[in-house]
């Protein structure tokens, strides 16, 4: 399986591997390459249950979808995303004492991570478990919490994208109910810009959103982000059920 992904990989196809399952992305439009990224793509779902993998996920431009026919045969639609990228030419006015960075292995962390997704202690602990599997390298200095006169207000996961130039990402981002409807979701998003930008050394970042998220999508704006010219079609292929597909 590594080869076949290391072939996807090679035709601009970027991948994310974790224990459960792994997440494909194609954000150019290349219809010349169509043939070949299709017919991988089958090949690694025909292969994946050998594997003990249940779940792959794909992310292509909506242009790009129709040329997968493959693809489209096995593959769920589960949504439609925006995608918004930006060069860090905006000032962040942000400071280290905006935030903290806490363990994902701490049980508080677990729990304030639980109340702003609203979620059980156990799904938000899944979560963090998942996020460390897809990228352990990283994910002990990804929890970062917005502070506000010693108080938690949410929390955002910046990151590098793996197999990437040095591409910022966040992994998730959430304002904690309590605050909600205050404007804070703008500066929270700028703190994950910010440790991406001076702390993680990231050349540019890139959001992806879905494409009815309009209070996101006018953070990423307001924040200095361009939309990109596609939407993206989500796709997903469980062996399990439709279930494991749900966004």
């Amino acid at each position: 399986m590594d080869e076949l992904l290391q072939q996807l990989l090679n035709i601009g196809v970027n991948y994310i591997k974790s224990d459960s399952g792994i997440s494909l992305e194609i954000l150019e439009y290349k219809p010349h390459q169509a043939a070949e990224i299709d017919l991988l793509i089958n090949k690694l779902l025909d292969q994946l249950q050998a594997y003990d993998l249940n779940t792959v996920r794909l992310e292509c431009p909506a242009v790009f979808f129709n040329h997968l026919a493959y693809t489209k045969g096995k593959m769920q639609i589960v949504g439609e995303r925006v995608l918004y990228k930006s060069s860090f030419i905006a000032p962040l006015d942000v400071s280290e004492q905006d935030y903290a960075l806490w363990s994902i292995f701490d049980s508080s962390s677990i729990a304030f991570l639980a109340a702003v997704m609203g979620k059980s202690f156990q799904d938000a602990e899944k979560f963090l478990m998942e996020m460390n599997a897809e990228l352990p390298s990283q994910a002990q200095k990804m929890y970062t919490v917005y502070i506000v006169n010693q108080e938690p207000i949410g929390v955002v996961f910046p990151h590098i994208e793996p197999n990437t130039k040095q591409e910022g990402r966040l992994f998730w981002i959430g304002v904690h109910p309590n605050y909600l409807g205050q404007g804070l979701g703008k500066k929270l998003h700028a703190i994950g810009l910010y440790r991406l930008k001076n702390e993680l050394k990231a050349n540019s970042y890139m959001g992806i959103t879905q494409i009815d998220n309009h209070p996101m999508r006018k953070i990423m704006v307001a924040n200095g982000c361009i939309q990109y010219k596609y939407t993206l079609m989500s796709l997903c292929y469980s062996i399990k059920n439709r279930r494991s597909c749900r966004q």
